[in-house]
């Protein structure tokens, strides 16, 4: 019995998706707020949709929506190309796919400028907030200020990332799983300042 359980775990964690990175913030400026878009919130154990469902919360259409973490995921980088020579400065935060919002904001990481030519490609996993964003370069994850996205006459998006938002949800000041900001059953309504 206990064979047949750890299949299963294993099983279901082979069918998650991978995170190329991820970020326990949320991109942007100022808080985001939320509503419900669906009259039943399907929240999960943990930010996967493959993860076993935590609770089915009846909501109701519009309805405000309480959240206590954030995780920003990119499941496929974006491409960058370089139109014009240029430098990028940003802070590298090295061979990561994980970083958490402690982490980030004790801002202990080296920061370096990198000259790329016309014509190279540079992996864009996600925006990050004012201006800010992330990239990948020989396998390192770099914090670029400003975003090479900022300046179309230097950089052109060959594609955009894929990316999943969760939030874990709060009922009466209690966590209760996480549920997915997709725009069909959760939807960022604002912003808080």
């Amino acid at each position: 019995m206990q064979l047949l359980s750890v299949l299963a775990v294993l099983t279901l964690l082979a069918q998650a998706p991978g995170a190329l990175f991820e970020i326990e913030l949320w991109p942007g400026e100022g808080r985001p707020q939320f509503q419900a878009m669906t009259n039943e919130l399907v929240v999960r154990e943990t930010p996967s949709s493959v993860a076993p469902i935590a609770r089915r919360l009846p909501v109701r259409r519009g309805r405000a929506i309480t959240f206590d973490e954030s995780l920003y995921r990119t499941l496929e980088a974006g491409r960058v190309e370089v139109v014009a020579k240029t430098t990028l400065t940003g802070r590298m935060l090295g061979a990561t796919r994980h970083v958490t919002s402690d982490v980030y904001y004790k801002g202990e990481f080296p920061v370096s400028t990198l000259d790329f030519a016309v014509g190279t490609s540079i992996n864009y996993l996600q925006f990050r907030a004012e201006g800010t964003c992330f990239i990948e370069v020989a396998g390192q994850v770099m914090d670029v200020d400003p975003c090479p996205t900022e300046d179309d006459g230097i950089f052109r998006f060959t594609r955009q990332p894929k990316i999943e938002w969760w939030i874990r949800v709060v009922q009466d000041g209690k966590p209760v799983g996480w549920g997915m900001v997709d725009e069909k059953t959760i939807k960022e309504s604002g912003r808080q300042f």
